[in-house]
């Protein structure tokens, strides 16, 4: 996962830790911890953190995967 580009996403969109925290409904502690690698996030948490911060696909990649998944992957799980 890369943390960096997480937070700058986070800081771009003009959000603090605690709001992205009530939307994907931890404490703010928590969330801090999952932002900086100390605690993992789960499938449901990535995808309202992908929701909230208006996320690409490419982008979503980058921070969550690290670009290891395919774009086929992702049509052929929406279809």
């Amino acid at each position: 996962m890369n943390f960096r580009l997480l937070k700058s996403k986070r800081v771009l969109k003009g959000l603090y830790q605690y709001e992205l925290a009530q939307d994907i409904g931890v404490s703010s502690k928590t969330y801090n911890f999952k932002e900086n690698g100390k605690i993992p996030f789960t499938v449901d948490e990535i995808l309202k953190l992908i929701e909230r911060l208006d996320l690409t696909f490419d982008e979503a990649n980058d921070i969550f995967f690290f670009s290891k998944l395919p774009k086929s992957w992702i049509k052929n799980k929406i279809c």
